[in-house]
């Protein structure tokens, strides 16, 4: 039976202590001053980064593929401090930006409201570290299959470009945990999972907020460590996992 547990402390110190990861997942506060139970989502800026670089750090330190979901303001950021990490020899790294699409995006009557979320993907390849990754697990049927019915089409499917394109959890979804103002949809996390990792491998979630990774990981017969810094939120997370589990 595949190991799942919700650990509540600082993401930085927890993981150290955990045993290597296949992959970690990692989805910070955005820092936009939401109402989060626990800690304070209203850092100044430079503060703020300094945590998440250090998230960052702390996750490739633990394993060898890490998934990064960070707001869009932030990108750059991110972004300079991997050439910055490049520049400083760790050329064992690459890097890949992945977009989450999303419908259901909050309207905007003076502009363009935001539709999408960066999710980057870091992937250690050296002599010591070779990462799997298994794109026939989430292959999608094409429009060659569905829209155009050409006999040429892979019967599979194919294996989805890097802009994914999944709804928002909304408030009236059933798997809304109401009780956070952020979630990520099990759909998307569920195919991150797939891609990355194998039954029985290891998955740490940095930030586990409503549990979403956990309860895909149990589902998909993955050992799962998530780390959640709120008291409040270690309990909801671990109620709703004794809920669905009798």
């Amino acid at each position: 039976m595949a190991v799942n547990q919700i650990i509540c402390g600082d993401c930085g110190e927890v993981i150290a202590k955990l045993p290597r990861a296949t992959m970690v997942f990692a989805d910070p506060p955005d820092n936009l001053g939401l109402k989060y139970v626990g800690f304070k989502d209203a850092l100044p800026d430079k503060a703020y980064l300094s945590v998440v670089a250090e998230a960052l750090w702390k996750a490739m330190v633990n394993s060898s593929i890490v998934w990064f979901s960070i707001y869009h303001k932030w990108l750059p950021y991110i972004l300079s401090e991997y050439i910055r990490w490049k520049n400083r020899g760790r050329e064992g790294w690459s890097y890949k930006l992945f977009i989450w699409r999303f419908t259901f995006g909050q309207h905007r009557d003076k502009d363009c409201g935001n539709g999408f979320r960066p999710i980057i993907r870091l992937v250690r390849n050296d002599a010591a570290h070779h990462p799997v990754f298994y794109p026939d697990a989430i292959r999608e049927p094409s429009k060659r299959q569905t829209l155009y019915h050409d006999k040429r089409a892979n019967p599979a499917g194919r294996v989805p470009d890097d802009v994914w394109d999944f709804s928002r959890v909304c408030g009236t979804f059933k798997e809304r945990r109401q009780w956070h103002p952020t979630q990520h949809p099990e759909a998307l996390i569920e195919r991150i999972i797939k891609f990355s990792t194998a039954e029985g491998d290891t998955v740490i979630d940095m930030f586990a907020g409503t549990g979403t990774v956990n309860r895909v990981c149990r589902r998909l017969n993955r050992n799962c460590y998530g780390i959640e810094i709120s008291p409040t939120y270690c309990d909801k997370i671990r109620a709703a996992n004794d809920k669905s589990n009798s």
